[in-house]
């Protein structure tokens, strides 16, 4: 299936944002999206998700493909989800009172699909929209934990 290399991102604030600490972790993962009649369940770690993915993209099934967690250090980098195909590089730049600047790279295979620099806070996901795939849409999921 012909893939679409664009990517939006979309930032969307779940409550208010509280202060980060020592031993915040970056949770990333990669969904694929789609409309189904009778929708499929969600799988648990997206249930908090859903309702903001459906409002936003549109979609009533996610599935869950891979996800990653690792500790955020500032001035460090790390490579978060290899499933086979897409990455994301991310590079914690300055770590706030209330959140993180990240350099946030996407990459497929080896080729750079968007670059940005971006605050992330806790219980404030980050969604960046990724290529259609199979019979849906890719949604790449960032949130501090």
């Amino acid at each position: 299936m012909k893939q679409i290399v664009a990517a939006t991102i979309l930032f969307l604030v779940v409550g208010t944002p509280q202060s980060s600490a020592e031993g915040d972790r970056i949770w990333s993962a990669l969904v694929l999206a789609t409309t189904e009649d009778p929708p499929a369940p969600i799988p648990g770690a997206l249930q908090k998700f859903a309702r903001s993915i459906k409002k936003i993209f549109g979609y009533n099934s996610l599935y869950l493909l891979g996800e990653k967690k690792r500790e955020l250090i500032s001035g460090g980098e790390e490579w978060l989800f290899p499933p086979e195909k897409f990455f994301f590089r991310v590079q914690c730049l300055a770590q706030g009172k209330t959140s993180y600047t990240l350099r946030i790279e996407l990459y497929q295979d080896k080729r750079l699909l968007v670059t940005t620099e971006a605050k992330l806070a806790r219980d404030a996901p980050l969604y960046i929209r990724g290529p259609e795939w199979g019979k849906g849409q890719l949604i790449f999921l960032l949130e501090v934990r």
